[in-house]
């Protein structure tokens, strides 16, 4: 008797955890679907005011008028990015139309070199256009642009530093300090594409400038609570640390809270690509410090 009603109380509780976790899927999904049924709302409206190829919507006006920024921008790829996400989950080919004109609108950001940010800018456009060509000339052409921008991207890798420069010289944001190699947190995020380059070209050159900025960043980047620094600034001739500072953060001692985003992020994808569990590590310690910080809720 006994025996019955452990058994039956196993299957109850195993019907109970069924039942919660298609509910949360269902709910999950829903969400998703309604999330995609506004951004899809949105950007057909952007669009309809929005016609000039050179200008890529960034942000809005007090008045609420769509600004533009360049192709050179950082955040230029996103646009085109966020239609091929749209296209994949509606599967209508007029968001692909779209983001293939947007897309190909950059293509000049290939030769983007005044900064590191050219992972941003072609990955999130070409690199959301790769995984979802499928028009066997056209991925050819989009990968022949991808190892283009590669090629870019490696113009700012110092091999005395072992990292990408992601800023020219400029002075700090406090004005009393000049970064000669300033290395922001934020550039991990440009690894990605360097990963997907050696694997369609199958030179191992794209990944090891990729792997040895990421060991760099995980040596100097991260306090020991696991925060991170927004800056870290390195002497060009040495490699040595100069500064460990911030540009965008509250203080040269705070968390930038993007900054600590693309670590969890990035450590996360670099381990993915080389199967490092050093790199996966330290995306969890990243990411234990934002959960179970005492001012978050």
């Amino acid at each position: 008797m006994i025996k019955q009603f452990s058994s039956s109380l196993k299957k109850t509780k195993l019907t109970v955890l069924a039942i919660l976790f298609l509910t949360t899927s269902f709910a999950n999904a829903q969400m998703v679907k309604k999330d995609f049924e506004v951004a899809d709302k949105q950007y057909k409206m952007m669009l309809e005011t929005q016609h000039d190829l050179t200008n890529f919507p960034r942000s809005t006006d007090e008045n609420g008028k769509v600004k533009g920024v360049g192709v050179f921008d950082w955040t230029g790829g996103f646009f085109p990015g966020v239609m091929w996400y749209i296209y994949e989950y509606t599967k209508d080919p007029a968001w692909e139309a779209m983001a293939k004109k947007w897309t190909t609108a950059l293509e000049t950001g290939k030769d983007l070199n005044q900064h590191h940010d050219i992972g941003f800018v072609m990955y999130c456009s070409y690199g959301n256009a790769v995984r979802l060509e499928k028009d066997p000339k056209k991925l050819e052409e989009y990968n022949n642009i991808l190892i283009h921008s590669a090629k870019t991207a490696l113009t700012r890798f110092d091999p005395k530093v072992g990292l990408i420069k992601s800023w020219n010289t400029k002075a700090s944001w406090d004005g009393k300090t000049v970064w000669k190699f300033p290395v922001i947190i934020d550039n991990m995020m440009n690894l990605e594409m360097l990963c997907y380059v050696s694997k369609i070209t199958g030179d191992p050159v794209y990944k090891n400038v990729a792997i040895s900025h990421a060991l760099k960043t995980m040596e100097n980047h991260f306090r020991k609570d696991f925060s991170t620094y927004h800056v870290v600034d390195y002497d060009p001739q040495t490699g040595k640390v100069l500064h460990q500072q911030t540009n965008q953060g509250y203080s040269d001692n705070s968390t930038w809270s993007r900054g600590q985003g693309w670590a969890i992020y990035a450590f996360t994808m670099m381990y993915r690509e080389t199967g490092d569990k050093h790199f996966l590590e330290t995306a969890k310690k990243a990411a234990n410090f934002y959960l179970n910080h005492p001012n978050l809720p």
